[in-house]
């Protein structure tokens, strides 16, 4: 049995699932109720989801309303919703960008029409961060830091390990990765063998640790840069008899991982805290709407996930 050595934080979150939400009440002393509107990148993204509730919490909380509509992964569909919310004269904007390139000409505009924003979770690099209320989001190198340290803990220094990488090009897919290899580097006996791509979903994860076992590859660790990754190699590890001889991390402590930890499937998940990204996302835009000051980044800090904790943290999801 692999011993079970980094740690583990998960807080409490609810599945939602709609197109287009409303959400708010009476504005502060009789003041004009703010209006807020949210561009997600997709509704039917299960982490996601637990942000959307994030969102829609802080405008009730808050008093201010809120209209959230769904990208659909598509940019251009996304573009066409941030032009309603500017025609509209919403107080300010949310958004989680399909795709980070697309966040300077959507400023271009904003910024004519007078209307602050604030990015959650995808992080664009200068000079469009600068240009933004704040950003909000994790230190994704952080996250894959704590992968790296744990893998290579559990290794005791030396030993083969792949990576499972995100969607290429995605914020997080590079910073997970370059935290992980800036750790692996530290160690002579560890080596990178493989690198792949399962675009963050469990059914190409398990296809591509499928043909790394079939190619004969050793593997002493894998290290997914999200949780279904980490999910699909446990698959197909199992599938075959290897999983007690092979360390496996991932990153966001989702249910469905916990589960596998608890079961000794995972070995270590890094907790993206997505309901704290939406409110602070929210309460931020409400901020910039009044004209108040805000930090470059607003920061939600990643926690390591403790297995001994495990059904304390299944049961804040509702799991039993």
């Amino acid at each position: 049995m692999k011993r079970i050595v980094v740690s583990v934080l998960v807080v409490m979150m609810v599945l939602m699932a709609s197109s287009a939400l409303w959400a708010g009440g009476q504005g502060e002393e009789g003041e004009d109720q703010l209006h807020i509107g949210v561009a997600a990148a997709r509704f039917d993204d299960k982490w996601m989801s637990y942000m959307h509730e994030g969102f829609e919490n802080a405008a009730e909380e808050l008093g201010v309303r809120l209209t959230m509509v769904d990208g659909k992964g598509d940019p251009a569909l996304q573009q066409s919703q941030v032009d309603t919310f500017i025609t509209q004269g919403v107080d300010a904007i949310v958004i989680v960008a399909v795709q980070i390139q697309t966040l300077e000409p959507i400023l271009d505009q904003t910024e004519a029409a007078g209307i602050p924003v604030v990015a959650v979770n995808r992080r664009p690099d200068e000079p469009v961060l600068s240009r933004l209320a704040t950003y909000v989001g994790s230190d994704e190198e952080f996250a894959g830091r704590v992968q790296g340290e744990a893998i290579a803990e559990m290794l005791g220094g030396e030993g083969d390990v792949v990576i499972i990488h995100g969607m290429p090009g995605h914020p997080a897919e590079q910073g997970r990765t370059a935290g992980n290899k800036e750790i692996f580097e530290q160690y002579p006996g560890i080596n990178v063998v493989q690198e792949g791509t399962s675009e963050w979903q469990r059914a190409k994860a398990l296809e591509l640790m499928e043909n790394w076992i079939q190619a004969g590859f050793n593997i002493d660790a894998v290290v997914g840069n999200n949780d279904e990754s980490a999910i699909g190699a446990a698959m197909a590890l199992e599938q075959v008899g290897m999983l007690d001889q092979v360390y496996i991390a991932g990153v966001d402590a989702t249910p469905d991982a916990l589960q596998f930890m608890k079961e000794g499937k995972i070995d270590v998940t890094v907790f993206q805290d997505a309901y704290g990204q939406g409110f602070a996302g929210l309460e931020a835009a409400i901020k910039a709407a009044r004209g108040e000051d805000l930090p470059k980044i607003t920061d939600v800090p990643y926690q390591p996930v403790t297995p001994d904790k495990v059904d304390e943290f299944l049961a804040l999801w509702g799991v039993e």
